[in-house]
């Protein structure tokens, strides 16, 4: 064999002799969603990728395809679940999903999505990879496998560790992570009676207690509607679980 081909040979041959790693349960979410659920959830999903700078490729990849199958569907719905994932795509800063936003630039069903790739695409720089392509990721495959998370209605029944939440994420999500807190209490922030915080976002916050690992604070969004986001994650051992 010629030297000059051994090395490369040698590393390709390594490359794919390693086990693939393990996706975090909020990495797990993504996809179980992503590839179960309707518009509401596809948004969700892609609004929290966006939220907290998600980089797993995985769950990137899988983000890329929702798009490339859903982009050109005219449901108001539809078009903001797939802003949403623009938006996401566009903020992981990974040029790998450059032709995925230039696809949907170019051929967009809707205005407002292709606004949205556009601004995207430009946060990706011109930086010499290898594209992702429509089909590498086979949601049917995923939908016929084993959920991620398994839930019991809303509510998740494999708790995970404070740990995992990240500050971005929705409350919905936390609770379908880390499960129900032992206690929550809401207090009004002095954005309240700021006379041009026209938004509302922040006016109000609620505190998750979680006894023996800590508390989640999360923050209204806005005025206009029911969401909530982690704005910081405090972990202390001796949490009582109470005001």
């Amino acid at each position: 064999m010629n030297k000059l081909f051994r090395v490369p040979l040698l590393m390709l041959a390594l490359l794919f002799s390693l086990p693939s790693y393990a996706l975090s349960p909020a990495g797990e979410r993504y996809i179980d969603l992503l590839t179960n659920g309707g518009p509401v959830s596809i948004r969700n999903a892609a609004k929290s990728i966006y939220n907290t700078g998600e980089k797993d490729q995985q769950v990137l990849d899988t983000l890329a395809e929702v798009l490339l199958q859903n982009y050109q569907q005219t449901g108001r719905d539809q078009v903001d679940a797939m802003a949403w994932a623009s938006r996401a795509l566009g903020n992981s800063g990974n040029a790998r999903y450059r032709d995925t936003l230039k696809e949907v630039t170019e051929n967009g069903g809707h205005r407002k999505l292709k606004k949205h790739a556009r601004r995207s695409l430009g946060q990706l720089g011109n930086d010499t990879v290898a594209q992702y392509t429509k089909g590498a990721v086979s949601l049917t495959s995923a939908q016929e496998g084993k959920p991620a998370v398994a839930t019991t209605g809303s509510k998740n029944t494999m708790r995970q560790p404070l740990t995992v939440v990240k500050k971005g994420m929705g409350m919905d999500e936390v609770y379908d992570l880390v499960g129900e807190p032992t206690a929550t209490t809401t207090r009004q922030t002095g954005k309240q009676w700021i006379p041009f915080n026209f938004k509302g976002a922040d006016n109000v916050r609620t505190i998750a207690l979680y006894k023996g690992q800590g508390r989640v604070v999360f923050a209204n969004e806005s005025n206009f509607s029911s969401g909530w986001q982690v704005i910081e994650i405090r972990l202390n051992e001796k949490e009582s679980g109470y005001p």
